[in-house]
């Protein structure tokens, strides 16, 4: 454990120093969004084109109403659009420049429909956003190319695809006969199918890996590991998602960061690559397909090694030697907390976020200041609050003892339902006392502690000795009780504190929900005492 421990310091560090700045990813974010806003209203726009055409006078849409009415999304030659490659699957590292979209058609996309699109694209960018950017049609790739000219220079590919092309193919395959009559200037198929599978990829793996501990993270150094290393390059991309994926998914238990890659060498190192290995299966394709199959022999061998190398270097605590960094201190110095701590699940929000309400803090009904609490002291003040001060507990159990058989009566009980207010009465003597705190038991402590410093007069023996101490202020005499002086003279200044300041006062303190613990105000108001005596 102490071995993975280090890894995890290895990897956590490496991960931090390769994983995008916060200003690359403001820039890729703002590129997306503000591509998909114009993508929707090109959309827009050729929607309202085709409707001019249709609603011609030309007879053909005489008609209409007898027509099956379909839904405005079905008649819209673009569909919509998705985001794929690193966006999608949120694995951008520091320095990646190349973005990837996928623009669904209603149809099989043509050249005429990709030169339509590019077109009213630049335009609607420019009324988007005041960001300029420069709109190229690559026909051969039937790609859209999107470049930005400030820093970073981001390029953003828009991939033209249809799903009738993957059906036709299918059909194909099972030996239907079909009567094709594409337009003359339709996009390459094989282009278009690959856009297809690159939208298969983004879905299963925002199902599959984004939900395992410490994959992203890892894949993440793989990528950085098949940058810098030529022998791993040819693993780049797809193969190695799915390997990571499926090292780390079939372990019995969640992992750190350092033993998830320690477990992916491990089966690199177990011969998965070899031409009589198990492969990497794609499980986004019907038919059987390995995910490897570029790979030719020489490459697979060179991969194993290597991947052996690094189990071996790893196993003699000398991982850092893999990831391409210089060895971490055997001690830390601890870093301060940030204030907003880096999310490495997710790198950019999806394009239609549901955010639901935010939880109202407890503070908001009463009027407090802080809308954003501290988790661990609002824990430690909730346990402070349940538990009873030993003063008031043990005022209670003397108070039984010498008045047995004392009746306490709920008299009211206000504030709202999560926090409310208990407000006990108890007759003694024909005196009737009366107290509030946030439950029913602290409140009877509460009269309790009224009671005893009002028994002045009751004897008690040498075992169980009581002080009384009184302090006058404006000729108005307080006095507190207490098992020796020092607690005595803090409930003098208790007394003398809730009837100078009745703003501060227990029973209005329990009401804003601020109601201070006995034994945090017992050091304090012997200084309070001091203080109320020189200013009067």
């Amino acid at each position: 454990m102490r071995i993975f421990m280090n890894d995890d310091r290895h990897v956590m560090a490496k991960h931090s120093a390769v994983y995008p700045t916060q200003e690359e990813l403001e820039g890729v974010q703002n590129m997306v969004s503000h591509t998909e806003r114009a993508l929707k209203a090109v959309s827009d726009w050729l929607d309202e084109q085709e409707k001019v055409v249709k609603s011609a006078p030309d007879g053909t849409d005489s008609d209409k109403e007898s027509e099956p009415k379909v839904s405005e999304q079905a008649t819209r030659s673009l569909r919509g659009v998705m985001r794929v490659g690193l966006v999608a699957k949120g694995l951008l590292l520091k320095g990646d420049l190349d973005l990837e979209l996928v623009l669904l058609c209603k149809d099989k996309p043509t050249i005429t429909l990709l030169k339509n699109v590019a077109d009213n694209l630049a335009v609607q960018l420019k009324t988007i956003t005041e960001d300029k950017y420069e709109v190229t049609q690559v026909i051969r790739e039937a790609t859209i190319v999107i470049k930005s000219t400030k820093e970073p220079p981001l390029t953003l590919t828009i991939n033209m695809t249809s799903p009738l092309v993957r059906e036709e193919v299918e059909k194909q395959a099972a030996g239907e006969t079909l009567s094709v009559n594409d337009p003359p200037d339709v996009l390459d198929r094989q282009k278009c199918l690959t856009a297809l599978a690159s939208l298969r990829h983004a879905k299963w793996f925002q199902a599959r890996a984004n939900g395992l501990r410490s994959c992203v993270i890892v894949i993440r150094i793989l990528r950085d590991l098949c940058s810098r290393v030529p022998t791993w390059a040819p693993l780049h991309g797809w193969p190695i998602e799915l390997l990571c994926e499926k090292a780390i998914g079939t372990g019995n238990r969640p992992m750190g960061a350092g033993e998830a890659l320690r477990r992916v060498l491990e089966c690199l190192a177990s011969g998965i690559l070899m031409a009589d290995g198990a492969g990497i299966c794609d499980p986004c394709e019907k038919e059987l397909t390995d995910a490897i199959g570029h790979l030719d022999l020489q490459q697979r061998e060179d991969l194993t090694q290597s991947a052996q190398h690094a189990l071996r270097l790893s196993a003699f605590g000398q991982l850092h030697k893999v990831l391409g960094m210089d060895p971490l201190p055997s001690k830390m110095p601890r870093k301060p907390r940030s204030e907003t701590p880096i999310d490495y699940t997710v790198q950019i929000p999806p394009s239609t976020t549901y955010a639901p309400p935010m939880k109202r803090p407890i503070e908001e009904e009463e009027g407090g200041e802080d809308k954003s609490p501290n988790k661990k002291k609002k824990k430690l003040q909730k346990k402070y609050e349940k538990s009873e001060p030993p003063q008031a507990m043990n005022a209670l159990m003397r108070l039984n003892q010498l008045k047995p058989g004392l009746q306490y009566k709920l008299l009211s009980q206000t504030g709202p339902v999560h926090v409310p207010v208990f407000t006990m009465a108890v007759e003694v003597d024909g005196k009737s006392f009366e107290a509030s705190g946030p439950s029913k038991r602290t409140a009877k402590l509460h009269v309790a502690v009224k009671v005893s410093g009002c028994l002045r007069e009751v004897c008690f023996s040498f075992h169980d000795k009581r002080f009384v101490m009184e302090v006058e202020i404006d000729e108005q005499k307080f006095q507190g009780t207490g098992s020796n002086k020092k607690v005595a003279k803090a409930y003098a200044a208790l007394a003398a504190l809730d009837k100078l300041f009745p703003e501060g006062s227990v029973t209005e303190a329990a009401k804003k929900k601020k109601l201070p613990m006995v034994r945090f105000l017992l050091p304090y108001c012997i200084n309070v005492l001091a203080i109320v005596c020189q200013i009067y």
